[in-house]
C-alpha cells in the first residue's frame, strides 16, 4: 500500500534526523472489521473505498428512473443513502431498514449501486448493494 508506506518512510526519516534507532511494526486492527483491508476499513458502512476517478461523473451525474418493482432492506439504519453512486458524495442514514428499489448501476470504480425510495418516509437517493441484505436490484438504470 503506497501510502502506509510512505507514512513509514516519513516517520522513519524524521526519526533518524533526530537521531533516534527506527523500529517498524505493523498495527493489527480490533474488532470486526479487523479482517478487512485498510482501504475497505477506510470508508463508511460496508462501503467500498473512497475512489473516484478525477475528471469522471459527479455525485449528481449519474440518471435513474423506477424501472424495479421489487424491494429489499439495508444491513442497517443508519446505512448511508448518498446524492451519487460513490462513498465520497453526500450522505444522510436510509433511518429505516425497508427500501423499494428502483434501479442499479456501476461506477467508475467497478461497485454496484441501487438507486431506492425508503418506503417509511419516501427518502431517495443511491444505496451501496454491499449494503443490501439481498444484494440490490436487477434492473439497470
Amino acid at each position: 500500500m503506497r501510502t502506509r508506506t510512505w507514512f513509514t518512510g516519513l516517520a522513519a526519516g524524521a526519526a533518524l534526523l533526530a537521531g533516534s534507532s527506527v523500529t517498524t511494526a505493523q498495527a493489527v486492527p480490533a474488532g470486526p472489521s479487523a479482517s478487512l483491508p485498510f482501504e475497505a476499513r477506510a470508508t463508511g458502512i460496508g462501503e467500498p473505498p473512497s475512489w473516484t476517478p478525477s475528471g469522471t461523473a459527479t455525485c449528481s451525474s449519474h440518471s435513474h428512473s423506477d424501472r424495479d418493482n421489487g424491494g429489499g432492506e439495508t444491513t442497517s439504519t443508519s446505512t448511508p443513502r448518498r446524492s451519487g453512486p460513490h462513498s465520497t458524495c453526500g450522505s444522510n442514514p436510509v433511518g429505516s431498514r425497508a427500501v423499494d428499489y428502483h434501479c442499479y448501476t456501476v461506477n467508475e470504480s467497478d461497485n454496484t449501486w441501487t438507486y431506492v425510495t425508503v418506503r417509511a418516509s419516501g427518502a431517495q437517493g443511491w444505496v451501496y448493494d454491499g449494503n443490501l441484505t439481498n444484494g440490490g436490484s436487477t434492473v439497470p438504470c
